[in-house]
């Protein structure tokens, strides 16, 4: 598969992904053993620059989205079948982008980084590690199951997932949500606070994922 066939595939897989699966609730399991590669795996370095997690967060009167960098990662696949993984997000590069007054994006993004929420001075990073891969009912469709740590806590998820891969190229497409009461991020949470009114924020953080990878050297 050439490389702009390759591209063409995946903007296609990641158009009709979104539309079918995206904002499927992940629900929290206790962690579980993360995989590890096989001996024949070829091990696939995450392409941090060209991978892109977007969030989408939801209160009573609107909401606001943004961006999160990950930092580095791998993907180990053996015989187009993905064996182990792991990428590593950047938490203190949350940005936002549907704030236009620079002072109201300052002050909500501050916090978004405090204790809070992410308290990224305490925990600067959160990561994702596969624990196992379900495949469903096409081909390059897929569940991917992982131990997700944000903060101090670490809980098992299921993803659905798009994967395209070739020799020279790996890429996950994937639109999930998560309740983020499950990492004891409880601010504004009608679960835990009474009365909030139109000052309640949603539990649920809606995530889009496109992890680009290429072989290791």
């Amino acid at each position: 598969m050439t490389k702009s066939n390759f591209s063409i595939l995946t903007i296609a897989s990641i158009a009709l992904f979104l539309v079918s699966c995206g904002g499927k609730n992940s629900e929290a399991a206790d962690a579980q053993q993360v995989a590890q590669a096989t001996e024949l795996s070829t091990t696939f370095k995450v392409d941090a620059a060209a991978s892109k997690l977007g969030w989408l967060g939801k209160k009573v009167t609107g909401q606001h989205n943004g961006n999160i960098n990950i930092s580095e990662g791998s993907i180990s696949v053996d015989k187009n079948n993905i064996t182990a993984g792991s990428f590593v997000i950047d938490m203190k590069s949350i940005t936002n982008e549907d704030i236009t007054d620079a002072k109201t994006k300052e002050n909500f993004l501050g916090h978004m980084l405090s204790p809070d929420f992410f308290d990224v001075e305490k925990y600067p990073s959160s990561k994702f590690e596969i624990t196992g891969v379900e495949k469903m009912a096409t081909a390059d469709s897929m569940k991917i199951l992982g131990n997700l740590t944000i903060k101090d806590v670490t809980k098992n998820i299921a993803i659905p997932a798009k994967v395209a891969m070739s020799a020279d190229n790996f890429e996950a497409v994937s639109a999930f949500t998560i309740d983020r009461t499950d990492w004891n991020i409880q601010y504004g949470s009608g679960k835990f606070f009474k009365g909030l009114g139109d000052k309640m924020i949603n539990d649920e953080i809606e995530f889009t994922l496109n992890l680009k990878a290429v072989p290791a050297k």
